[in-house]
C-alpha cells in the first residue's frame, strides 16, 4: 500500500495557500518546505535553499498589487497540482499584468519538496490573439 505524504486534506491545502498568498503573507509562504526543497520554473531555471525562501517576499514587494486566485486541479499520493490566476501591477512599466500558470507540489513527509512552475503573462489590452502556436 501507498503511503500518502500529502497535508490531511489537498484541496484545503490550495485555498489555504491562496490565502497566504492573496494576504501576501510571506513567512507563511516560506514554510512548510524540507530542507533540501527545489523549484523548477521557466527556461529549467532552478531556486533552492535560502533563495527559495526569500522568493514570496521578493514577489510581494515586486507586485505590490498582487491579485491571485489558486485553483485545486488533483492529486496522488505525494503531488499537488493547483493552477492560478493574477495580475498586479510591473513597477517598471507601470502597466496591469496578467498571468495564468500551473504547478505541481511535490511531498515527502507531509512538506514539500519540490515544486514545478509554469506560467505565461500578458500586459493589460493586449492578450495574445488565438491564432494558435506562437513562438513570441
Amino acid at each position: 500500500m501507498n503511503k500518502s505524504h500529502l497535508p490531511k486534506d489537498p484541496k484545503q491545502w490550495v485555498k489555504e495557500l491562496e490565502s497566504i498568498w492573496q494576504a501576501m503573507d510571506s513567512e507563511k509562504a516560506a514554510e512548510g518546505f524540507t530542507d533540501d526543497v527545489f523549484m523548477i520554473y521557466g527556461c529549467n531555471q532552478r531556486q533552492s535553499g535560502e533563495a527559495l525562501l526569500k522568493r514570496p517576499a521578493e514577489w510581494f514587494v515586486y507586485a505590490k498589487d498582487l491579485k491571485i486566485k489558486k485553483n485545486y486541479i488533483a492529486h496522488t499520493e505525494d503531488c499537488i497540482v493547483a493552477s492560478w490566476n493574477s495580475t498586479y501591477t510591473d513597477p517598471k512599466t507601470k502597466e496591469k499584468v496578467h498571468e495564468r500558470g500551473i504547478e505541481f507540489f511535490r511531498f515527502r513527509d507531509g512538506k514539500v519538496c519540490e515544486q514545478h512552475a509554469w506560467q505565461h503573462s500578458w500586459e493589460d489590452g493586449k492578450k495574445p490573439d488565438d491564432s494558435g502556436i506562437s513562438t513570441s
